[in-house]
């Protein structure tokens, strides 16, 4: 169990601080352990941010797998909504804010295994993205073309709202967020 403390507190320091700025003194401090302690489970800072990291993103693929799971028998469009809205809603989780500053500002020495870690998570997620996108792409006026442009449309879009909602009032994100849903819904309907 104290594993999984010291990768909760772990989780929460690098999520504020990142990876430079969190110590393993402030981990340790944050259980309620001496230093020392965390070797006994983890032997570097850089380990247990790699194993944090590898946690988190089968969490991440656990849930996207279990909402299009969910979300089987209503609408394509609704469907691609719930995704949509995974990735983009305000309110997200611890992991989920720890992944996206894994991601957007790594530990150079670790970015290219971040980015190897994430590539294999992506590839999980185009998958079930495109079977989405070409659902809606039979009911709708668009031609079924290149399902790639809009996995990398709709990755830009969300992408794009990650960094909004640190820079603007939840007012405003809300706001472009349902713009962007509309443009990204007309664009795969073809209208």
């Amino acid at each position: 169990m104290t594993a999984n403390r010291i990768k909760q507190a772990a989780m929460t320091l690098f999520t504020e601080s990142g990876y430079e700025g969190a110590s393993l003194s402030e981990i340790a401090k944050l259980v309620g352990i001496k230093t020392p302690s965390i070797y006994a489970h983890f032997e570097s800072k850089e380990q247990l941010f790699l194993s944090l990291l590898t946690d988190v993103i089968e969490e991440e693929r656990g849930r996207f797998a279990a909402l299009v799971a969910n979300t089987e028998g209503i609408a394509p469009i609704e469907r691609v909504r719930a995704a949509f809205g995974f990735f983009s809603d305000a309110d997200a989780t611890k992991a989920q804010s720890f992944l996206k500053r894994a991601i957007m500002v790594p530990p150079r020495h670790l970015r290219d295994r971040i980015r190897s870690d994430f590539a294999a998570y992506e590839q999980f997620l185009d998958e079930r993205l495109a079977a989405l996108f070409r659902a809606c792409l039979k009911e709708g006026t668009a031609e079924a073309g290149d399902v790639r442009t809009l996995t990398a449309l709709f990755y830009g879009l969300v992408d794009g709202l990650i960094v909004e909602q640190e820079a603007y009032e939840e007012a405003v994100y809300r706001e472009r967020q349902q713009m962007l849903w509309a443009w990204f819904r007309n664009a795969l309907l073809g209208r």
